[in-house]
């Protein structure tokens, strides 16, 4: 005889990665933040997947700057304080661990929120989170490739005059420019300047030619052109200090070309004085180096290597610019140096190019050959509704957005393309992560953490081993749902065993054990509450003069179990909630059902996992907004109408569907007893739970080195193994002290 009871979740694996369409009550997880409250809103959802961690990430980092998506299943409120966003990866580990090693996990159990995760076959996280697109308004004037280009942030789109791309007192400041009463501008001579510029003030292309003496740098020659591409000044200068190194490979300048030059680094300054006019604009690239060695100071200056800008402080060389947006060769290979007028008119021709085509035109024109980007689709000026969104790569919006990324760990990996904007350091073992993280922590906006110790470990298993010890893990668990009752009489079945339990709780399998002396069974519960419920009620009760024993199993596996389930009560996810069977299955015993409770307390949420699975459920978790309600309505006696309630403390998190998923939901009669697989592996209990200990240690101490208001994200990966995945698991936290 063989009968089946429902299943309240997805009977695949592939089916639990569904999102859950009803709408449920939202559960609201608020922190305190400052002066202001962080609220998260956890919306039900029946198992997250790494995108969805990611779609996480993108939203926090970048909800400021972009038109980012808001993610389905997590929403932070716009006046919290984020600051930053660590995630911790602890691979190899799956929620079975967790739940299996619940007690040693003393860290990572206070997180506030904790969701399912489904397994992924890719790790997304290290290896292409950077280079993942991010969903932008495509409304907006820009194209996205345009959007966050380190021109158009710096300059904008629709900049036009000179004044607008001349380097700021700030950016002078920071590249080293030669200022008045400036570190090491001691005695240098200041240009006669009203501070007077406007879109007609005259540019001047200047460039020097260097070699090196006993002091350092020292300039010998001097070239001036100005914007009609006249060269006005062309002097060879003598340093007074004697020369190591001409560089002519470089300058051009030999021994013979200074025998006879008796012109002083002074005598150069008074006809640049001379030359230049008070509104003067000069120009160069990398003109900071070249106003230090004329001892120099000038206020209003472009320079071209910062106007044909790059990301990450990177510069393109003077030939490259004039090769790609002149379209003129200079420095050749076959003369000897450089000609100093040539790149001094180069410069100045570069930065009229640049003032007279604008910064969205120069970008356009030369994205490609210089910036190395995408053809840019400038066609998105009408858009449908179903074309509202363009992409972005991650990686390059959150640089945009003043924002880094650092990846550590064990092979750590990200997608080339967008390799320069992260910082990636493979670490050769859990305690390196943790010292470098701590020295980094104030650094980045982004840390993605992976510790590889335990992966490691079960990589050095036969697959055989793998997955053996996975199945004893999830074993471990699905013990603590398994009861064995009797005796029982003769002639019992399995349904009337289930008429017996099922007001406890969901029933997952029923065995009769027919060889024994007397009737019993083996019965596996959907949920450890049912379980619980069944050994605090069902014991000693009588069929038919049949006084029956519920008990747990006796082996090496289950020789904790009733410490393991008292230690359940301590999780803060629970903590609040009770457990409630034998509910009807109408709709409108909801409101009895609230007004029931009620009288403990106030209610926040009614849940039930069946609902995921679109099923009236007749168990429920209630989740009230005091401890003291849970331990006022736990022992009471209930009833709604002529149904008789069963009530108790809560020992399933709400994010779980069952503790006893990875098995078939069957109910069957076997007279034979099933036999137990004996399940070797390398890692044994006790070095297992001491591993356990140390992951959730190292958690702890990133976790410290935190600072507040940043949003801690931990990821147990999960694992496919044999054809079954091994769900993991997602822990979000906001630091608050």
């Amino acid at each position: 005889m063989k009968i089946e009871t429902p299943d309240p979740s997805s009977t695949s694996s592939s089916s639990s990665s569904s999102r859950c369409k009803r709408k449920a009550e939202d559960s609201l997880i608020t922190h305190s933040c400052q002066k202001k409250r962080v609220k998260l809103e956890q919306i039900p959802q029946d198992v997250l997947t790494v995108k969805d961690v990611c779609d996480l990430i993108k939203y926090v980092t970048l909800r400021r700057s972009h038109s980012v998506k808001k993610p389905s299943w997590f929403s932070v409120s716009d006046d919290a304080r984020l600051s930053r966003v660590n995630v911790t990866i602890l691979d190899g580990l799956t929620q079975s661990h967790f739940y299996r090693h619940f007690s040693l996990f003393t860290h990572l159990r206070r997180y506030s929120s904790r969701w399912t995760l489904a397994p992924s076959s890719c790790d997304p996280l290290t290896s292409d989170l950077l280079s993942s697109e991010v969903a932008v308004d495509a409304r907006a004037p820009l194209p996205a490739a345009l959007m966050w280009h380190p021109v158009i942030r710096r300059f904008g789109s629709s900049a036009t005059g000179l004044s607008n791309f001349l380097l700021t007192q700030q950016e002078m400041s920071k590249h080293n420019f030669p200022s008045k009463g400036g570190r090491g501008c001691e005695g240098f001579v200041s240009t006669e300047s009203d501070g007077c510029v406007t879109d007609g003030s005259p540019l001047f292309g200047l460039d020097c030619e260097m070699c090196l003496t006993c002091v350092g740098l020292e300039v010998t020659r001097v070239a001036l052109v100005d914007e009609a591409g006249h060269c006005v000044l062309d002097e060879l200068v003598k340093p007074p200090n004697p020369i190591i190194d001409y560089c002519t490979r470089f300058s051009g300048i030999t021994h013979s070309t200074l025998a006879a030059v008796s012109t002083a680094l002074s005598d150069v300054q008074e006809k640049l004085l001379r030359i230049l006019p008070c509104d003067a604009v000069l120009v160069g690239h990398s003109l900071d180096a070249d106003l230090r060695a004329l001892h120099m100071i000038h206020p209003h200056v472009i320079d071209t290597s910062l106007l044909y800008r790059q990301d990450f402080g990177r510069r393109f060389k003077l030939k490259l610019l004039a090769q790609v947006i002149l379209n003129r060769q200079i420095q050749s290979e076959d003369r000897r140096g450089h000609d100093p007028c040539e790149d001094a008119l180069a410069a100045l021709h570069l930065a009229q190019h640049f003032i007279r085509k604008g910064p969205r035109e120069v970008v356009e024109d030369h994205l490609d050959e210089l910036w190395d980007a995408p053809e840019i689709d400038d066609s998105d000026h009408q858009i449908s509704s179903d074309q509202r969104f363009s992409s972005l790569r991650f990686g390059h919006a959150l640089y945009g957005s003043g924002q880094s990324a650092v990846f550590l760990g064990g092979a750590v990996e990200t997608n080339g393309s967008v390799a320069n904007q992260c910082r990636r350091q493979q670490c050769s073992s859990d305690r390196e992560v943790v010292c470098v993280f701590r020295r980094l922590v104030q650094l980045y906006s982004l840390s993605v953490l992976r510790f590889s110790s335990f992966s490691n470990t079960l990589n050095h298993m036969t697959a055989t081993g793998r997955q053996q010890h996975l199945q004893q893990v999830c074993e471990g668990l699905r013990q603590m749902c398994v009861l064995y009752i009797g005796p029982l009489p003769a002639d019992s079945t399995e349904r009337d065993i289930h008429t017996l339990l099922k007001h406890c709780g969901r029933l997952r399998t029923i065995r009769l054990l027919q060889h024994t002396h007397a009737v019993h069974a083996e019965v596996v519960f959907e949920h450890l509450e049912g379980a619980q419920l069944a050994l605090d009620l069902l014991n000693g009760h009588q069929i038919n003069d049949c006084t029956i024993k519920v008990r747990r199993p006796v082996h090496e596996l289950c020789l904790d179990l009733d410490q393991r389930v008292s230690e359940r009560r301590d999780d803060p996810l629970i903590g609040h909630m009770i457990y409630v069977c034998n509910l009807s299955t109408k709709p409108r015993r909801h409101d009895d059902q609230l007004q029931t409770f009620t009288q403990f307390g106030p209610v926040q949420q009614i849940s039930s996992a069946a609902e995921h699975a679109g099923k009236r459920p007749r168990h429920a978790l209630i989740k009230f907004a005091s401890a003291d309600s849970v331990q006022a309505s736990v022992g009471v006696a209930l009833q709604i109408g002529n149904r008789k309630l069963s009530v108790c403390h809560a020992l399933t998190p709400p994010h779980m569907t069952s503790w006893t998923h990875t098995h078939p939901v069957t109910t069957e009669t076997s007279p034979e007893q099933t036999e137990e697989c004996e399940v070797s592996c390398d890692l044994q209990e006790p070095a297992l739970e001491r591993r356990m200990k140390k992951l959730d240690g190292k958690v702890g101490k990133v976790f410290r080195a935190l600072e507040r208001n940043c949003l801690s994200i931990v990821i147990l990966p999960g694992a496919r193994s044999g054809g079954m995945d091994h769900l993991g698991l997602c822990f979000v936290h906001i630091k608050q002290t």
